[in-house]
């Protein structure tokens, strides 16, 4: 019970936050997942360097940075997208940076110094796109956003009720043996509540297209959850960090995030072919 008060006060403040800074102004908000995206990049470092592997943390957030900010400040409308394009080049600055340094396992430090920019960087710059008049179109620059993360949290909050009630069937057990179906299927018939509920407020998506896109939502979210598991069972942790009280760490709150942005984003882009 203690678990779940905290577990509580810490989502409601992570909420406020994060639906805060979308709704007072597009830079609010892209300072905010910045903000989120360098601790991720800190926990994932962290990790890997306990397990005796040598990232390279400056060129990490130096890379993971621009790669957030050129997408971010192209999707707000201040620069032309076509930059976007040179952004692949600076993987190479792994490996030359890696031709200048006296670490071991050279090979894995490169791989575990691009990953987590892949991983962490490019799906949050991605999730300003929901904030941008490529998806708005006309409308209120917040309402997308905002729709997204109360589908993901619904879905999120009542698969873990659910399952802490109902469960009993296990989902991935080698991976994460607390998940069960019973949760995840919970959670998504109230993912697809809200979106239906959101569906008679805002109308950039008739309410067809606002339950499909709650499935891709429920459905990549959960993956990023289980991927995020696999992560820590990798590096034999409990959390990557923690930085929310009952929740763990940034990559803990927002694994669900990192796949369903880039999904939900992919399937408003085919909504507007």
């Amino acid at each position: 019970m203690q678990n779940l008060y905290t577990r509580t006060i810490t989502g409601i403040i992570f909420v406020a936050l994060i639906i805060g800074s979308l709704i007072l102004h597009p830079l609010a908000f892209v300072a905010m997942i910045y903000v989120l995206m360098v601790a991720g990049l800190f926990e994932f470092f962290r990790l890997a360097i306990n397990n005796n592997i040598f990232p390279q943390q400056v060129v990490g957030y130096i890379v993971g940075s621009i790669i957030f900010f050129i997408p971010a400040i192209a999707a707000l409308g201040l620069i032309s997208p076509k930059s976007i394009a040179f952004l692949p080049l600076l993987i190479f600055a792994f490996i030359i940076t890696e031709l200048f340094r006296n670490k071991p396992n050279s090979l894995q430090n490169v791989a575990f110094s691009i990953f987590p920019v892949v991983y962490i960087s490019i799906p949050l710059s991605i999730l300003i796109f929901l904030t941008s008049a490529i998806v708005t179109g006309n409308q209120p620059h917040w309402h997308i956003a905002f729709s997204f993360f109360i589908i993901l949290w619904s879905h999120d909050t009542f698969a873990y009720l659910t399952g802490m009630a109902l469960g009993k069937h296990k989902l991935f057990e080698k991976i994460s043996p607390k998940k069960t179906w019973e949760g995840t299927i919970g959670g998504m018939i109230f993912g697809l509540v809200a979106a239906y509920v959101l569906s008679m407020f805002f109308t950039e998506l008739n309410t067809l297209q606002w339950l499909a896109g709650a499935m891709i939502i429920t459905i990549s979210g959960t993956f990023g959850d289980l991927s995020e598991s696999l992560l820590k069972r990798s590096f034999q942790v409990k959390d990557s960090g923690h930085i929310f009280p009952g929740h763990g760490g940034v990559l803990d709150r927002f694994d669900a995030v990192l796949f369903a942005a880039p999904a939900f984003f992919c399937f408003l882009i085919f909504l507007n072919l």
